[in-house]
């Protein structure tokens, strides 16, 4: 059940939209970001990489603290805030979820295909093949444009309000 605009739970539901490169899965997530918002429910995403990557600027503040040693360095005015640490205990986008994360109602990672948590396989525009058939577990529905043989839930990848809508169900298990 969803709760209500400033109503949340002491851990938030986890789940990973999953898919190959290309197959739609930012398109997915930002629709069901704002069939949400509609909605006043606020959620969490966490983008989950193998590479590496860099988003605070050298030279800058925050990018010299984190140099001096801080192990987290935060920047923020009365409109945003931007999070930059090291994960140096290595922690999983579902422990950064359940770490960071508990006040909103639900969190998405977006990859995060080797988790153990619950996933929505977004397949689409690769030629590599879906997901579900290289061994990732727990796929739980599908967002598919095209017909596929399995018994798991389908949705097309547009249908931002189906999906969200099982996600909802599923939430409440």
């Amino acid at each position: 059940m969803r709760p209500g605009p400033g109503i949340h739970r002491i851990m938030p539901h986890i789940l990973s939209i999953v898919g190959r490169s290309g197959s739609g899965k930012t398109t997915l997530i930002e629709g069901l970001i704002r069939h949400w918002v509609k909605q006043g429910v606020e959620i969490a995403i966490i983008k989950h990489m193998k590479h590496d990557f860099q988003v605070d600027v050298p030279g800058k503040d925050t990018f010299r603290y984190r140099e001096a040693g801080a192990a987290m360095s935060i920047i923020t005015n009365d409109r945003e805030l931007a999070v930059m640490g090291s994960n140096s205990e290595r922690l999983t986008a579902v422990q950064i979820a359940e770490r960071y994360c508990a006040r909103y109602w639900l969190v998405i990672i977006e990859g995060d295909k080797e988790g153990g948590i619950p996933k929505i396989e977004v397949v689409g525009g690769s030629t590599e093949g879906p997901l579900h058939d290289a061994g990732i577990r727990n796929i739980v529905a599908l967002a598919c444009d095209a017909p596929l043989e399995d018994a798991r839930p389908r949705f097309r990848r547009d249908d931002f309000a189906g999906v969200a809508r099982f996600i909802e169900e599923l939430c409440r298990e």
